[in-house]
């Protein structure tokens, strides 16, 4: 896997992320990748290559960021 610059977000769809999604999406010029992992499962792998290992999580460059720690990665698996 290459190394981002593109902010991306990872998320399971629940409330608590849907309302974090909402948050970064409603910033004026940010430029940011959102992907919800139960919808879209083939980029699990991706975010687990970054790092990700509880969602939602914010990936930039190379730094993974919690954003809430209420959900493992796994539980979309």
């Amino acid at each position: 896997m290459p190394f981002t610059f593109k902010p991306i977000l990872y998320h399971d769809g629940c409330e608590v992320c849907l309302s974090i999604v909402e948050r970064f999406t409603s910033i004026p010029g940010m430029n940011i990748e959102v992907v919800n992992l139960s919808v879209d499962k083939h980029r699990i792998r991706e975010a687990m290559y970054f790092g990700t290992t509880r969602l939602p999580s914010l990936v930039i460059g190379d730094q993974v960021m919690r954003l809430d720690d209420h959900s493992p990665i796994a539980s979309c698996l």
